[in-house]
């Protein structure tokens, strides 16, 4: 799970959660100090990697017939979604 890089402090999963799925900025705010972190680099690549493996997933679950196995493998990516994200003080490109 993230934690802050200015006060150590312990980000929640729906906070991570809810910042993934509702973007309204780039950024996070520490729920202790209230500065401002980003995702870092790695973070970014790995959240558009697995993004574009849900479309790819989608249609081979929808032609071998496993779209229920293809919903159950969804529900699992969000759910352990926010255990993978590491957080900075800077805000960096994708590349």
């Amino acid at each position: 799970m993230a934690r802050c890089v200015y006060c150590n402090a312990k980000m929640s999963w729906f906070l991570i959660f809810k910042k993934l799925f509702i973007i309204k900025g780039p950024d996070i705010q520490c729920p202790a100090c209230h500065k401002r972190l980003y995702f870092t680099n790695r973070s970014k690549k790995w959240l558009v990697g697995m993004t574009i493996l849900i479309p790819l997933l989608f249609i081979l679950s929808f032609m071998l017939g496993y779209m229920p196995l293809f919903m159950v493998m969804m529900l699992g990516y969000m759910i352990i979604l926010p255990w993978f994200v590491t957080v900075t003080d800077k805000d960096g490109p994708l590349l």
